[in-house]
């Protein structure tokens, strides 16, 4: 008499990689939630600090992360897009007003507000630094086009890591955007992976400046984390965007402080 054995082998369908931006260093497992919605899976933690899912139905998810440390963050995913057998997706975490800054980092804690005092919430803020000798690298391509998501460059004296904000301006110092990357070493060059497809066309020799980026809480506060040295005199440039409305701006940032302003009033 035989005895039958039935064995059931599981998929791994979906890794999640949650980095913290102004450390670029993996969240604290303690500080996020992850979860898919609709979904009641419980992940599995990856020896490297990273959430797996198993045997996911269909081709489509949406990623949620909740926590008193980071912004909500949620994503909504393709799976058939990813890598077989290397299904990852990095989310890079923003940080609320509760998160304690690194010791001697860089930064800007600021309440926005209406003429009326109220918070103003959902405001994208983009600041990066102007001095030209804090670039963390400069672009090899003869021309990086609109829309490309990815380009070379030389990297400077600050390495970058996974999720460093990075701003491209023109020689007149207009039209700048921004992108957080992911680079790869390639020999003395590094190739970066951009999260979002660039609005402007970016020549040979561009500069990559520090940026930091963050979007205002539903209490007017935002964040502004800046990784590696920044410039020990002067500011930054910052841009606030709101519904329709763009504001150009200059604030004070102190290299090794993390300085809460005074409440910023943006008038409409």
């Amino acid at each position: 008499m035989h005895s039958s054995q039935s064995t059931t082998v599981s998929r791994c369908s979906l890794v999640i990689r949650t980095t913290d931006v102004w450390t670029g260093r993996p969240a604290a497992a303690s500080a996020v939630r992850v979860r898919l919605e609709d979904v009641r899976a419980t992940p599995l933690r990856t020896s490297e600090g990273s959430w797996a899912f198993l045997d996911i139905h269909g081709n489509f998810c949406t990623i949620i992360v909740e926590s008193d440390m980071y912004l909500p963050c949620t994503r909504q995913v393709d799976l058939s897009t990813l890598k077989q057998g290397h299904p990852v997706v990095e989310l890079f975490l923003m940080p609320s007003r509760r998160y304690t800054p690194p010791a001697s980092a860089s930064g800007i804690i600021r309440r926005l507000t209406d003429g009326a005092g109220k918070p103003l919430s959902d405001v994208e803020v983009f600041a990066y630094v102007e001095d030209d000798s804090m670039a963390r690298g400069r672009i090899l391509d003869e021309e990086v086009a609109t829309g490309s998501t990815k380009l070379r460059c030389l990297p400077g004296a600050t390495k970058l890591k996974n999720g460093d904000a990075l701003a491209v301006r023109g020689k007149d110092g207009k039209g700048a955007e921004w992108f957080r990357v992911l680079p790869t070493e390639d020999g003395e060059e590094l190739r970066l992976e951009l999260d979002r497809p660039t609005a402007g066309r970016w020549k040979r020799h561009t500069l990559l400046l520090p940026a930091a980026a963050a979007v205002s809480d539903r209490d007017g506060w935002v964040l502004l984390p800046f990784r590696g040295r920044v410039s020990p005199v002067g500011g930054v440039a910052v841009r606030l965007m709101h519904e329709d409305r763009t504001l150009e701006e200059r604030w004070p940032l102190e290299q090794g402080k993390t300085d809460v302003l005074p409440d910023f009033v943006w008038v409409k």
